[in-house]
């Protein structure tokens, strides 16, 4: 059985709320989803946050080209090996980034803290985003998963 999954993460990986952020964030999404489809969660290392199925493409976030699937894996697998505390990388443009600031298609990213939401039958509107990262003080990505 297939599950659709939008993931809400920090565009700062290392980004970590506080308590009273958790818990305003946590009230405003069980206002629009069920409170069985939501999870909030701190990871004790950061993770990648992936679309799964949704999966297309990466590209440089400097000048557009598209970056191997091959290239992207060795460059992710070298990041692993420091689980993630160091993304910058070279692309083979020669521009010096990181892969949480890559172009993926769909979004993906990098965080520590993850919000999911299982299955959602709506989305998460542009005003509720815009409320969701005034109280997170931190600005937010949107990754839609399929597996």
């Amino acid at each position: 059985m297939s599950s659709t999954l939008l993931q809400i993460i920090s565009s700062d990986p290392n980004y970590i709320p506080d308590e009273s952020q958790w818990d305003q964030a946590e009230m405003l999404l069980n206002h629009h989803f069920s409170t069985e489809q939501i999870t909030l969660k701190i990871h004790d290392e950061i993770v990648f946050v992936d679309q799964g199925e949704n999966f297309e493409a990466v590209s440089c976030n400097i000048c557009g080209k598209e970056i191997s699937t091959e290239e992207w894996q060795n460059k992710m697998n070298i990041a692993y090996q420091t689980r993630f505390s160091n993304l910058q990388i070279e692309t083979s443009c020669h521009h010096t980034t990181t892969l949480n600031d890559l172009i993926y298609f769909w979004p993906a990213g990098f965080a520590k803290f993850v919000i999911s939401i299982q299955d959602p039958q709506k989305e998460l509107d542009k005003p509720d985003l815009q409320i969701l990262q005034q109280i997170l003080n931190t600005t937010l990505r949107i990754v839609w998963a399929h597996y």
